[in-house]
């Protein structure tokens, strides 16, 4: 069963549950109001009543006329009866009805009026003392009008809900078409998605409603994939990119260690640096590994120190590049330093922003400085070499763009973007900024 049918029949339902005890309701209320109505006319009858059987000894001919022009507008003379002391009927029509008895007379003395209906009948009694004595007055009306009004109003109720019945189940079906009509569409624009065109996000339909919600979600969920994707895609690059350094350094050192014999102490030496090189490849095609599995950005988190990370990091640059790298730390707290999250992925990202930094230094002191910034951790890594065209700051940010005045300075253009996807995936806020003077890389990890 689909939405639109579910909708329909959920919608018909409550209202065929709200129309029915309405219709419940109002029939109630007009049985009581009209029975109410019908008591207080056979009331109003009972009294005209006994005022002209009764009072016509103390009433002026004037007056006792008045009073029998309304017993006769008002009361059938074959509906009355008016019972003395003794239980027998000294004025009226209603001789023989089995209805009313000495019990119930003695009822009505006590209670001083009475009302009870039959099956075809009303009937009011009233109490009325006289200087003649005690009499009963007893009307009597057919109850065939107020049944076939009640039976009127239940047939029109009946008709009336099931024309809005049919009505309404007409209605939804219409209007869940037409609510459903959005999330066809955006089932249409999902179903037309592939790999070339996953990062383009959904249409936004400007509802405000659940719809809305869920399609900003999905986009979001849509924006992490992505990123996820051109991580994955970066590192391959950075893999490759990184392979030909060690590659390059076993590669020279076989050669020339291939030209003639070589002492043990050279042997040995080659053997160290080849292992350095190995391992290091070893380090990349494991992280490669881990980086392709399934959920391995969540399956890999772990807290470690970002110092730690930095100072690993300088005998390898310090090896590499002949321009000057100083580390100063500022911190107080050492829980400052602990951070949760991709080790790998965090220590690769830094170490392309230090190697950018130390490549387009221009021969001047590189420094990565960390300080504590409302208890959090703060990461500058600042040069004073070419720096970035300003109209280029967000260019770079790009994979494989590189700017315009880099010059015979190599590189592949991966570093930077792989770099801000991490930090931006991991939590960790990232800023560039850069000058004629050089360039600033901010790091600002969350609280630990």
């Amino acid at each position: 069963m689909n939405l639109k049918i579910r909708l329909t029949l959920f919608s018909t339902l409550v209202f065929t549950i709200i129309f029915g005890l309405a219709t419940l309701v109002i029939y109630w209320i007009f049985y009581n109001s009209s029975e109410r109505h019908l008591i207080s006319s056979l009331e109003k009858n009972a009294k005209i009543a006994g005022i002209y059987y009764l009072e016509a000894d103390e009433q002026s001919p004037l007056k006792h006329l008045e009073s029998k022009n309304q017993y006769e507008s008002l009361v059938k003379r074959a509906m009355v009866a008016v019972y003395n002391a003794e239980g027998k009927v000294s004025y009226g029509g209603m001789r023989f009805d089995s209805q009313i008895n000495k019990d119930l007379l003695s009822q009505l003395k006590s209670d001083k009026t009475i009302y009870f209906k039959t099956e075809d009948s009303f009937y009011f009694g009233l109490y009325y003392p006289d200087n003649q004595g005690d009499f009963f007055v007893f009307v009597k009306e057919s109850s065939a009008d107020f049944d076939h009004q009640l039976n009127r109003l239940l047939i029109t109720l009946v008709f009336v809900f099931l024309v809005a019945l049919i009505s309404i189940a007409l209605l939804s079906v219409w209007l869940s078409k037409y609510a459903y009509l959005p999330i066809r569409k955006v089932i249409q624009e999902i179903q037309h998605k592939d790999l070339s065109t996953i990062q383009e996000p959904l249409t936004t339909i400007k509802t405000k409603d659940e719809l809305q919600d869920l399609i900003e979600s999905y986009n979001a969920l849509l924006r992490r994939i992505s990123e996820n994707m051109i991580i994955r895609k970066n590192f391959v690059s950075y893999v490759s990119h990184e392979f030909r350094t060690p590659l390059a350094g076993i590669l020279g050192s076989m050669e020339v260690f291939g030209t003639k014999v070589r002492s043990e102490e050279e042997y040995h030496e080659l053997a160290e640096t080849i292992t350095e090189h190995v391992n290091f490849l070893n380090q990349l095609i494991g992280n490669f590994l881990l980086l392709t599995e399934d959920q391995a950005l969540k399956r890999s988190l772990e807290t470690f120190r970002i110092d730690e990370i930095v100072w690993d990091l300088v005998p390898k640059f310090s090896r590499s590049f002949a321009v000057p790298l100083k580390v100063d730390i500022q911190v107080d707290e050492p829980r400052y330093f602990n951070f949760r999250g991709n080790k790998m992925l965090v220590s690769l990202s830094i170490s392309n922003l230090i190697e950018n930094a130390l490549k387009y230094a221009n021969g001047q002191e590189v420094l990565v400085r960390m300080t504590g910034v409302n208890g959090r951790l703060s990461l500058q890594i600042i040069d004073h070499g070419i720096g970035i065209p300003q109209a280029e700051l967000e260019s770079v940010k790009q994979t494989f763009y590189r700017g315009s005045n880099v010059g015979k300075v190599k590189g592949s253009g991966i570093g930077l973007s792989f770099a801000q996807i991490v930090f931006k995936d991991q939590g960790v806020d990232f800023d560039i900024r850069s000058n004629d003077l050089g360039t600033t890389v901010s790091l600002l990890f969350p609280q630990f």
